[in-house]
């Protein structure tokens, strides 16, 4: 099994700087949230090919996201509908939540 303290450790310390940050910042009205991607599919990918049909294999949706899975996300939290939503990473990743491993 491989290491990946320095990784997980930076991947906690961004949740918790984006509750932090939206607690000192909520007075004064602005809401701050975070998008966490999981494997999003793009034309110019270089992740070798056998590492995509793993990442696939691993996802519970059993696809890689799309660039507009992750603007739909963004778009949700800058919008009207969220306007009581502060201090929240949404993952995006098709449930492959700390099954991926750094490329």
């Amino acid at each position: 099994m491989l290491n990946f303290l320095a990784y997980d450790s930076a991947y906690a310390a961004t949740d918790m700087l984006v509750k932090v940050i939206a607690m000192e910042l909520g007075p004064k009205g602005i809401r701050i949230n975070a998008i966490k991607p999981g494997f999003i599919m793009h034309p110019n990918i270089t992740v070798p090919k056998d590492k995509v049909v793993q990442l696939i294999r691993e996802t519970p949706l059993g696809r890689p996201g799309a660039p507009l899975d992750i603007a739909k996300g963004v778009a949700f939290l800058a919008s009207t509908d969220a306007q009581f939503i502060t201090g929240v990473t949404l993952m995006i990743d098709g449930g492959l939540v700390f099954n991926v491993t750094p490329f």
